[in-house]
């Protein structure tokens, strides 16, 4: 046997099953904390695959021996079950949303098992009534917002971010879920911003934001497990992502996923979280006070192209084609392939319903509005000969996509905020419809049956905020001639 193989299984069973000890590390240990103490681009996962087999460690091996060590250090965390601990109708009636509001979960090293992530999307989904919360107003106007992210850091950079948060309950009622939307936009430039305003009408101020040579938008829809029913332990298993970014993917050797992902996901694209991805993309720091933090929640990316493709095929394959894949757990961290098993058809609205109740929310019926609907129906669909378990996903996910590329071939203010918005109403139909998430509350005595206090709405939210003055500490980032403000790469725990 090859010596450096024998170490390198000699030291393998040696870590494997055991807890990493500071005094007797050995060098497979180290080289998996320097990685997971490293910051992201410090050391990559790939190093420390080719690290690992330079001590002796099999590639076969790589995963799993990364995966056990990491594990071992977040086990005293990652202690949580997926159900509340008490009934519902006790939960909601004491429920604090301001834990979850606050963030007061978002370093903590979860990660479930893949089971767990695709026993999660497969929940159907009704939502929770929220006291205070408007009902009556589209969610692109974010009239219910809410302080999700660092705020005084926003302002100070002059950062627009609106945020709504809606809670959901399984139909077993013995789970609690949290979804969160978020539109953000990051000046690029503060003086050109200052430039364009001297050329802009006041009522123009506002559509600003929209300019994409001026502002970084960010767009996101988050889906959390309230773990144990608590606001403090929560953990992300499906996220929409829309910038001006794409997300490059790691794989280690052989993954299945890379044929299907694809090597880097355009935007928009949709975070399937798994047990892989929240192990190996886990990484740890320490703050100021030397309290340990950890970075969770990140995972590989696939796009809508992409997405569509696998559905395609997956529409496509013989019920024994189908039965085979499902027996051999080829779902690649989604849970579309138990749907086509059990004979499922996603429920979503169709593409025209929801432009129509789109149109239907607008205050004005501009000529621009019909005119950029036209423009984007008008492109060629994906062809599909028979209703099958997709066709009405694949049809909306083909529109959003469009969405997308039709916001790159404008600069009409008033389109791209209209497409802004657009995008918002048909990316929550998405991700509705892939979460099994419904819009219909359960009711008891024709009552909302649970009922949330909305006191963490933060009701004297303001949109013109970014018409105020820029700040002192925006002035002072010109004169250091720190000219431009790099995103800010919220929602990622």
């Amino acid at each position: 046997m090859n010596k450096k193989i024998a170490r390198g299984r000699d030291k393998l069973n040696g870590i494997v099953g055991s807890t990493i000890k500071k005094d007797k590390q050995s060098q497979v240990d180290k080289e998996i904390n320097a990685y997971i103490t490293s910051g992201e681009n410090t050391m990559s996962l790939l190093q420390l695959a080719e690290n690992l087999q330079e001590l002796g460690i099999p590639p076969q091996a790589v995963k799993r021996v990364t995966k056990n060590a990491i594990k071992d250090q977040i086990s005293q965390h990652n202690k949580h079950s997926l159900y509340i601990k008490s009934s519902m109708e006790e939960l909601t009636r004491s429920f604090n949303a301001d834990c979850f509001i606050e963030r007061q979960w978002q370093y903590l090293p979860i990660v479930l098992n893949d089971i767990d992530y695709l026993t999660l999307s497969e929940q159907e989904k009704f939502p929770i009534y929220v006291e205070r919360y408007d009902y009556s107003e589209p969610l692109y106007k974010f009239k219910n917002n809410i302080n999700f992210q660092n705020e005084t850091s926003f302002k100070e950079k002059k950062i627009q971010s609106s945020n709504d948060a809606q809670f959901f309950i399984n139909k077993e009622e013995n789970m609690i879920f949290a979804r969160v939307t978020n539109m953000h936009f990051a000046p690029i430039s503060y003086r050109l911003i200052k430039q364009a305003k001297k050329t802009l009408s006041q009522e123009e101020h506002k559509k600003l934001v929209y300019n994409q040579e001026l502002y970084n938008r960010s767009f996101s829809i988050s889906f959390y497990i309230l773990l144990d029913g608590d606001p403090k332990k929560c953990h992300g298993f499906l996220r929409y992502d829309s910038s001006s970014f794409p997300h490059k993917n790691i794989f280690l050797y052989n993954d299945a996923r890379q044929q299907v992902y694809g090597l880097e996901a355009q935007s928009p694209h949709f975070h399937f979280q798994n047990e892989d991805d929240g192990l190996l993309c886990m990484k740890k720091t320490k703050d100021s006070s030397k309290r340990v933090k950890w970075k969770t929640g990140r995972s590989n990316a696939i796009d809508c192209q992409h997405l569509i493709s696998y559905l395609q095929k997956l529409d496509n394959l013989s019920f024994q084609e189908v039965e085979r894949d499902f027996y051999c757990n080829k779902h690649y961290n989604m849970p579309f392939l138990k749907m086509k098993f059990l004979h499922k058809k996603v429920k979503i609205r169709s593409i025209e319903k929801i432009v129509e109740h789109f149109v239907q929310t607008r205050e004005s019926q501009e000529g621009l509005l019909a005119d950029s609907l036209n423009k984007i129906m008008s492109k060629p669909n994906f062809e599909s000969d028979k209703d099958r378990s997709f066709t009405k996903l694949i049809s909306a996910l083909e529109y959003l996509q469009n969405i997308y590329d039709e916001r790159k071939n404008t600069s009409s203010l008033s389109e791209l905020e209209m497409l802004s918005n657009l995008e918002v109403e048909v990316a929550s139909e998405v991700v509705n419809s892939i979460t099994s998430s419904q819009n219909k509350i359960l009711e008891k005595n024709y009552q909302p049956k649970y009922v949330i206090d909305g006191k963490f709405l933060n009701n004297d939210f303001e949109e013109n905020e970014l018409e105020s003055e820029f700040s002192d500490t925006a002035e002072k980032l010109e004169e250091d001639g720190e000219d431009f403000v790099k995103e800010v790469n919220y929602g990622k725990q």
